[in-house]
């Protein structure tokens, strides 16, 4: 069966100032300060200083036998559903021509470069760096403009996974179409943030098959960031085999994470961790700092975000998985498109 939506442009218990709403755990809501002509929320100096939040590395010896169970065999889940981007419009085809089979084995094929098209130009303005807070110390990560007043990132971006409502990240701000300090289009406010319950309570690595997450940001000057920037359309329960176009901004070397990375590459592997539904692996060399950037089906046509980064296994440098996306994602999707 499949579905269309258009777009237009551990067990214990949460703490009490989470709200879990239907597998999703929520932040208290950010006080927006008033910001004077020409200030910045976060200042230029701040952001060239802020660490990269580092792709999470899993210890493969510490995980062998989850490998093997994985190794066991492929899980195609397939659907076709989809919500659509400012620009591209549905065609049946994209339902009909839904892959069965492929992958590669590690290291899977891809081609990585810098962005050198104009950041303004649509979708590449609707990806930006998100620079955030956690135990005194700045961090930044990547993420995407999904519609509404909501972006969409990795989980560990947002939270430390520790089922406690002290792992939130503050001071949250996303500079879309960041370049070499720039902000064409301003620095966003995050309101409220959004993670997988499953995420929240487990973390590393039981909680890595929905590192997923997401933010409501305030407006500015009484305009959605989706109303200035755009955004990308957004794709569940599609087949495993595919080809995407990663995005981020790492920031581990050979990197500096001033410039936009695009990496494109085809369905690899299953995902090595004991947890349901399994991730989905590519090829990649992307560090830190892109974590949370989008993984882009279809890009330059529908531009669907069907991904995110999220982990590697440590002795594997040349790889990068995602949470696989289910009604798990579409229904963190759902939520933040309330806001």
């Amino acid at each position: 069966m499949s579905e269309t939506i258009s777009g237009n442009p551990g067990s214990s218990p949460v703490p009490e100032d989470t709200r879990d709403l239907g597998g999703n755990s929520s932040s208290p809501v950010a006080t927006l300060q008033l910001q004077t002509e020409g200030e910045e929320l976060w200042t230029m100096e701040e952001m060239e200083e802020a660490e990269p939040c580092n792709i999470i590395e899993i210890d493969e010896d510490a995980l062998k036998a989850q490998m093997e169970a994985a190794s066991q065999g492929v899980s195609v889940e397939g659907g076709g559903m989809i919500v659509e981007g400012c620009e591209p419009e549905l065609e049946d085809a994209d339902i009909d021509t839904q892959a069965t089979s492929g992958g590669y084995n590690y290291p899977g094929p891809f081609t990585r470069f810098e962005v050198f098209d104009d950041y303004r130009v649509y979708p590449y303005r609707c990806v930006g760096k998100l620079f955030f807070k956690r135990g005194g110390r700045s961090y930044v990560c990547s993420a995407s403009s999904i519609g509404g007043n909501a972006i969409w990132t990795a989980g560990h971006c947002l939270h430390a996974g520790n089922n406690s409502s002290s792992g939130w990240a503050t001071n949250v701000v996303f500079v879309p179409a960041y370049k070499d300090g720039a902000a064409p289009y301003g620095q966003w406010k995050a309101k409220q943030l959004f993670v997988r319950t499953a995420w929240y309570r487990n973390g590393i690595p039981n909680g890595l098959c929905q590192d997923m997450g997401g933010a409501i940001l305030y407006p500015r000057n009484n305009r959605k960031i989706s109303q200035v920037v755009g955004w990308l359309g957004f794709a569940w329960n599609w087949s495993r085999y595919q080809h995407w176009c990663q995005f981020g901004y790492p920031a581990g070397s050979p990197f500096n994470g001033r410039r936009l990375i695009e990496n494109c590459s085809s369905y690899a592997y299953n995902g090595s961790v004991n947890c349901s539904p399994k991730p989905v692996g590519v090829g990649s060399d992307l560090t830190g700092g892109s974590s949370g950037g989008p993984w882009i089906l279809k890009f330059g046509t529908k531009n669907y975000v069907n991904g995110c980064n999220s982990y590697r296994r440590s002795r594997n440098s040349q790889e990068m998985f995602s949470p696989y996306f289910n009604n798990n994602a579409k229904s963190l999707f759902d939520q933040l498109l309330k806001g």
